[in-house]
């Protein structure tokens, strides 16, 4: 066999041994992962239109609410210690997005009687909005068609500029996956 005719046959069979072990590498588990996000993206979006929030004495839904992203902590009693080192992640991630900080606000939703727990917080952290819990059954019943129940500590969750719930964060969250599922978010929209 002459040199030409073997670089010739390199140069056809290259894309098809690539191929061929690419696909059988992917299909043994080891392509990359669907997931993009670190938080859970919720299945079926909720609306909080059908919570029975109030914030500044309106219900919250897409027509009072500002186009803004929000960081959402639902807290039904006191805010424990796991808590509250989210809502500090929250913040440090909000300072961290610089000029994007603008896009995101961050509040705290509980029953009103709750309000007097948390004004430690509020004074804290600047910035922090309250938002009114008026029925904790309907928001429970909402949030239990994605399996969550809101008022587990530590929680948050990312709603959209028109008003969905997209993703929940619970546990020990990582400030800086979070930082960059709300980047991307960012990123991807023009709204908010």
């Amino acid at each position: 066999m002459n040199k030409g005719f073997i670089t010739a046959l390199l140069i056809f069979l290259t894309p098809i041994i690539v191929i061929t072990v690419s696909t059988v590498w992917y299909y043994s588990g080891y392509g990359p992962e669907e997931k993009v996000n670190y938080g859970r993206l919720l299945s079926d979006p909720i609306d909080v239109g059908t919570l029975e929030l109030e914030l500044d004495y309106q219900n919250l839904n897409v027509d009072s609410m500002e186009r803004k992203w929000m960081l959402v902590h639902f807290i039904n009693d006191a805010c424990l210690e796991s808590c509250a080192d989210l809502i500090y992640v929250a913040r440090q991630v909000n300072v961290l997005l610089a000029r994007q900080q603008t896009r995101v606000k961050r509040y705290i939703a509980a029953p009103i009687e709750v309000k007097p727990k948390l004004e430690n917080f509020f004074t804290t952290y600047q910035d922090l909005n309250f938002i009114e819990v008026k029925d904790q059954s309907t928001t429970i019943q909402e949030f239990k068609k994605n399996g969550i129940d809101p008022f587990a500590q530590p929680n948050m969750f990312v709603i959209d500029p028109i008003g969905n719930i997209i993703l929940h964060y619970s546990g020990e969250v990582d400030g800086k996956k979070l930082l960059a599922d709300l980047k991307k978010l960012l990123g991807a929209s023009k709204i908010g």
